[in-house]
């Protein structure tokens, strides 16, 4: 069976008060656990039959799955999954080196010392989640440690244009996971290591070790994971 006629993973009917919002939230976390593959397309009818929604509350979604770079919107094919290609998780690692290394002069000053014990409890969790074949699991950890950096820093534009990338950053990372073996202990030491620069209160060089962190992840295909 091609990708464009694999059936859709079971997906609950959306309840909340924003519906496009509960629909984006299982279609994203559908997408970057590899159940959705690439090239898939997504049909709007489908999708709105399954969710229990209109097809305007579809659309809604699919903007905001096209606007975080998980899916593409082609003439007379409408929503494909994208391809996560190399070339795209070199961007994704550079725009998000620049602006977490500039939150990352305020976070080594800010965070306080329960904040960086959750961080190094989080370093624990992603090399767990990764010994057990948890791919989703390490994405939230990973980002949620990298959450700590970027919050501490009061630019609510950069926030912003972080949390863009968060989605198509866990896409990355679940593709790279597809093809490379990682090391749990590694990955753990890796963010580890942020966490005593992090405790050194060097703003120069906290900003220095996270973007020298994201030009390791450019390093994927030789097994290193952001």
């Amino acid at each position: 069976m091609s990708t464009t006629e694999r059936s859709l993973p079971a997906f609950q009917p959306v309840r909340a008060a924003s519906l496009a919002d509960s629909v984006v939230t299982q279609l994203r976390r559908a997408i970057v656990d590899g159940e959705i593959p690439e090239g898939y397309r997504l049909r709007e009818t489908d999708l709105a039959a399954q969710f229990h929604v209109s097809r305007a509350t579809i659309r809604q979604a699919l903007s905001r799955l096209r606007y975080e770079g998980l899916i593409e919107i082609r003439p007379h094919r409408g929503a494909i999954v994208g391809r996560m290609s190399l070339e795209a998780a070199y961007d994704v690692c550079v725009v998000r080196g620049v602006l977490e290394g500039w939150a990352a002069r305020t976070a080594c000053t800010a965070l306080a010392a329960h904040q960086l014990a959750e961080m190094r409890a989080l370093c624990t969790e992603m090399g767990d989640r990764l010994r057990a074949g948890d791919v989703l699991g390490l994405v939230e950890a990973d980002i949620g440690f990298h959450r700590f950096i970027c919050e501490s820093d009061a630019n609510e534009q950069l926030r912003e244009h972080w949390y863009s990338l968060n989605a198509l950053h866990g896409a990355l990372m679940s593709t790279h996971l597809a093809y490379y073996t990682y090391d749990p202990e590694g990955v753990a030491a890796m963010h580890e290591n942020l966490c005593d620069v992090l405790a050194e209160r060097d703003p120069d060089l906290a900003e220095l070790s996270i973007r020298l962190h994201y030009v390791r992840a450019r390093g994927a295909d030789d097994g290193e994971q952001a």
